[in-house]
């Protein structure tokens, strides 16, 4: 790198709107641009208008025909609104079209890396990056046969948001341990990124030399899933192995007045208030069916004090447990609006059957609110239990209901535990903390 120009890196994302891993992209460059870096990020899809944001050019780099046809696709709707069933069906329809060989292999099972606009990505924005950094390549917008070729060109870290990199398709294997040895005969086809047909040996096995082949800088939000790459088929790729704990805007998820973050969302001083973040539909790796058994327990412990359940990220076929009083809060967009119902909490649950390092824990704590959790993959990395939230076993609803309750019940207790939350928070998991931790990176990798 020429020290006379400031350092320039790519964010190479999934989108520039979403959940985790896309917002955890956005935020650090938006951090890096703050701090004089040279930062882009390039995105499968882009929805918003942030500096330096690009959206890869994959459909312009295919076939006249494909172009054509791609050409009539039904635009793609910002999060949170979704496509209407019709116009899934005719982009499915139109994209077999435009591309049937593509098509036929998506339907046998084998996952999809015809992605032209890859290769472009050094030069993005008409100068070449010093570093790559790429958040989970799954999404329909990266091809990932060009890692080999772009981490020997330029140095190239990967942040492992979830396991993907060591499966056969899903980006978390849950029970299965099949991922060690070579997948095949899947037990969860249907996990996300689902696949209609078990060719995950396959996938696999590609996967495996693709990696074999690159020089990656991992990190992990989580030692869980460090703990998971080294043992996988990532460990064969990986320069190095390094752990940076994600971070978020303790300017926004911050404490505020409990009463007044609730007359702001129109709810009232009275019910004890339970908040479940990233209730999604479809989303097997969220634990929505432990949440509504322990819900009626939960209530029936804390009578005759009335209970609110609040469902943030919740799509409108999610229901409460039967006699829960609940709000279903649509995928919310602007961080504030988050922060306001966790600051209007008296308490978070956090249900998951896998989990890497969840923002919404963090985000939770950084508030002041106390955080029960189910004690999987890296949450427990997230939080101290027993001091700033508790854990519970996997998949047990009468062990969340009474961590729950007890805490429901006690309020001193609860207090104290939100204030332990917060301590721990501001400690570990502040923004700028994790992003001093990449640019540090970027700029040792820049220097060879």
């Amino acid at each position: 790198m020429n020290a006379e120009r400031p350092l320039r890196a790519v964010q190479i994302s999934s989108s520039d709107v979403g959940g985790g891993a896309e917002r955890i992209a956005a935020d650090l460059h938006r951090g890096s641009l703050a701090r004089g870096i040279e930062s882009r990020l390039a995105v499968g899809f882009r929805f918003g208008s942030g500096p330096g944001t690009v959206e890869i050019a994959n459909d312009a780099k295919r076939t006249v025909w494909a172009r054509a046809v791609l050409g009539l696709l039904p635009e793609l709707p910002a999060p949170p609104a979704r496509l209407s069933a019709p116009s899934v069906v005719v982009r499915r329809g139109l994209k077999a079209l435009a591309e049937p060989g593509r098509a036929l292999r998506r339907a046998q099972g084998y996952e999809d890396f015809d992605y032209p606009g890859t290769a472009s990505l050094p030069a993005l924005g008409g100068s070449p990056a010093d570093v790559l950094h790429l958040h989970s390549p799954h999404g329909g917008y990266f091809d990932l046969r060009c890692l080999p070729q772009l981490s020997t060109q330029l140095p190239t870290v990967v942040t492992l948001h979830d396991t993907w990199l060591t499966s056969g398709h899903c980006a978390y294997t849950l029970e299965c341990e099949r991922w060690r040895t070579g997948c095949g005969a899947c037990p969860h086809l249907d996990t996300h990124p689902s696949v209609p047909r078990d060719r995950t040996a396959e996938n696999w096995a590609r996967k495996r030399d693709i990696l074999r082949r690159s020089r990656l800088h991992v990190v992990g939000p989580s030692r869980w899933v460090l703990g998971k790459a080294a043992d996988s088929i990532l460990a064969a790729g990986a320069v190095e192995m390094r752990h940076i704990p994600n971070g978020v805007d303790q300017g926004v998820f911050a404490p505020a007045d409990r009463r007044a973050a609730r007359e702001q969302l129109g709810i009232a001083d009275g019910p004890l208030m339970l908040v479940f973040s990233a209730a999604t539909r479809g989303n097997l790796y969220k634990d929505e069916a432990t949440i509504a058994a322990a819900l009626p327990a939960i209530v029936a412990r804390v009578a005759p004090r009335p209970v609110l359940f609040v469902s943030l990220g919740a799509s409108a076929d999610v229901a409460p447990a039967p006699g829960v009083e609940a709000r279903m809060v649509p995928f919310l967009s602007d961080p504030r609006g988050v922060a306001r119902y966790l600051q209007a909490a008296d308490l978070v649950l956090h249900a998951a059957r896998a989990e890497n390092h969840p923002l919404a824990i963090i985000e939770a704590q950084s508030c002041g609110t106390p955080v029960v959790a189910t004690d999987v993959g890296g949450i427990r990395e997230t939080l101290a239990d027993g001091q700033s939230g508790l854990l519970v076993p996997l998949s047990d609803p009468a062990a969340l209901a009474e961590a729950a309750s007890g805490l429901l019940l006690d309020d001193a207790r609860r207090q104290a535990m939100g204030a332990a939350a917060l301590e721990h928070a501001t400690a570990h998991f502040g923004l700028d903390r994790m992003v001093d931790a990449y640019v540090a990176l970027y700029h040792e990798l820049a220097s060879g």
